[in-house]
């Protein structure tokens, strides 16, 4: 077979597009979730999961299968595995034990090592009626609560967008928003709610729309527990963002938080004797 080089390495020409295929790239695909069962599995435990299946589809691979070795607190190989066999940067996995029961392990991965994860008790499992939502469409997520109040709550927050949030797109048509996502935090009790809601736009006699939310489906209450922070070097290459995508430095313009632009701008030493200026008779 013909052979190509790719890293300094000889490999076949189907070799090369395979190694392409799985390199980094600049702009990345959605990133897929792997739910399954562990060796044991609550009814409860088991619908958790299924909810959280439904609100990640089409990017979600629920499997059928139980898998007795996968438990990612005690040894997070298994899952690191499993993660880079079916190329899922996200993983979900639904277990039942006396001393944590119903419970629910949400986690991520990086260059396939585990990054965080944060475990759950299903106290309510939500989408019982299915989940009334168009297929693909990218959900609007509205976090409620006191989600800056601490760093586990703010790498909660972040851990649930970026599970959650769909294929980044560049722009978004008001017409096809018609799935919006209310993650609501409850602090003391340490409870999560995921409640799925459709967008109705009905006109209301201006250019903005009246924005109507009806619930698609039974919201999933979440008990949080244990979770698992992710090491310093990891976290900084995982935020690390190719220099391609790095907006390119514009002498005195600078942007604000919000994404406002400010200029500065630079006027000559001005000589104030030469200035015209209106003569007071008190100044003389």
């Amino acid at each position: 077979p013909k052979t190509a080089s790719f890293g300094g390495r000889a490999v076949t020409a189907r070799g090369k597009r395979y190694l392409e295929s799985k390199a980094a790239k600049v702009h990345e695909a959605v990133k897929t979730a792997v739910l399954l069962r562990g060796s044991k599995t609550s009814e409860k435990a088991t619908a958790g999961v299924r909810a959280v299946h439904l609100l990640k589809l089409p990017d979600s691979k629920l499997l059928s299968r139980r898998r007795d070795d996968v438990r990612p607190f005690e040894d997070a190989s298994s899952i690191e595995r499993l993660s880079q066999q079916h190329d899922a940067a996200l993983f979900g996995v639904a277990s039942h034990s006396k001393k944590r029961p119903n419970n629910v392990i949400l986690g991520r991965c990086f260059e396939g090592e585990l990054l965080d994860m944060f475990e759950f008790g299903v106290i309510e499992e939500g989408m019982r009626r299915g989940l009334n939502k168009m297929l693909g469409t990218k959900p609007c997520l509205i976090f409620v609560g006191e989600w800056g109040a601490d760093e586990r709550c703010k790498r909660l927050r972040n851990f649930l967008a970026d599970f959650l949030r769909g294929q980044d797109v560049d722009k978004v048509n008001l017409a096809g928003l018609e799935h919006a996502l209310v993650v609501a935090l409850d602090r003391p009790n340490l409870l999560v709610s995921l409640s799925p809601n459709r967008l109705r736009l009905r006109k209301s006699g201006t250019r903005v729309p009246d924005v109507k939310l009806e619930p698609a489906g039974d919201p999933l209450i979440l008990e949080l527990r244990r979770d698992h922070a992710p090491s310093l070097d990891l976290w900084k290459a995982a935020l690390k963002q190719p220099r391609e995508l790095k907006p390119k430095k514009r002498k005195n313009v600078s942007t604000t938080a919000l994404g406002d632009t400010v200029g500065r701008l630079h006027v000559a030493k001005q000589d104030l004797d030469a200035i015209q200026v209106r003569k007071v008779k008190a100044l003389k």
